[in-house]
């Protein structure tokens, strides 16, 4: 009898401190629920703008006209050197699925100080500024996103198109001098330059400035496959004619710029 007085309030005891920690172990003894992951950055659905500065620099920046020779000898040799330049670019990127965007852009007008170079006696050891190539860029580039969606830094990589618009540019009073001297030329020279497509291609990286952040910071890295077909026209006189007739000199030019692009982004 006297144990049993003693072993009752143990067993009691013991008893009430087991309620509360199957209690707190869940129904059936399954632990808590783990909390929830954050929330996605990029997703299906997802528009992103990016507005910023761009560093054009040409990928055959000097190089060879390449007139045939036989029509033209007066311009065979004859070197072009294309300048670097600084400009402006704005995007605007759509994801139709998690990971991939499509992206249109447009890289606004930049102006290429044109130089002539390799020129014919007496002018061998010279330079001569021609005139300027004034550029245009429109771009549609379809990029993947690697990693995790809900990652605030978000790098990428995209491949497609390009457009570029030039305009025709018209002849230095030393170009024209150098032209006269050498090829004959009377009146002002004119260089017709065509319009391009191409494809295009880049990496980049978005990096929020913070996770819940909807604004970023953008660096990218584009290149614009541009080959230049260009007209140069100059009048020369015919011989025994008192009148005149236009010499057209058709060359090409690897143009091929590295576009760097910095800039800011929001997103929708």
């Amino acid at each position: 009898m006297e144990m049993t007085r003693i072993l009752a309030p143990v067993t009691l005891a013991l008893t009430c401190a087991a309620v509360p920690i199957a209690s707190s172990a869940g129904p059936a003894g399954y632990e808590p629920v783990p909390p929830a992951p954050p929330p996605p950055v990029y997703q299906a659905g997802t528009v992103m703008a990016r507005i910023g500065l761009s560093y054009i620099e040409p990928n055959d920046d000097s190089g060879k006209w390449r007139f045939n020779r036989d029509l033209f000898p007066d311009l065979d040799g004859l070197r072009f050197d294309i300048d670097h330049e600084t400009t402006w670019n704005v995007t605007l990127g759509f994801m139709p699925v998690d990971h991939f965007s499509v992206e249109v852009g447009y890289i606004g007008e930049s102006e290429h100080d044109l130089d002539l170079t390799g020129l014919m006696s007496p002018f061998e050891n010279d330079r001569i500024r021609t005139g300027s190539i004034d550029r245009q860029t429109g771009t549609l580039i379809f990029n993947w996103f690697p990693v995790c969606k809900e990652s605030w830094i978000q790098p990428y990589i995209g491949l497609g198109g390009q457009y570029t618009d030039f305009d025709g540019i018209r002849f230095s009073v030393d170009a024209n001098d150098y032209l006269a001297e050498v090829a004959n030329a009377i009146g002002p020279a004119t260089m017709f330059i065509d319009d391009d497509w191409g494809w295009a291609g880049q990496v980049g990286i978005d990096i929020m400035f913070g996770r819940n952040s909807r604004w970023f910071v953008n660096a990218a890295a584009q290149y614009l496959d541009l080959s230049l077909d260009v007209d140069l026209h100059y009048a020369v006189p015919v011989e025994f004619d008192p009148g005149v007739t236009i010499s057209a000199a058709v060359t090409d030019v690897d143009f091929d710029p590295w576009v760097y692009n910095l800039g800011i982004g929001y997103r929708f």
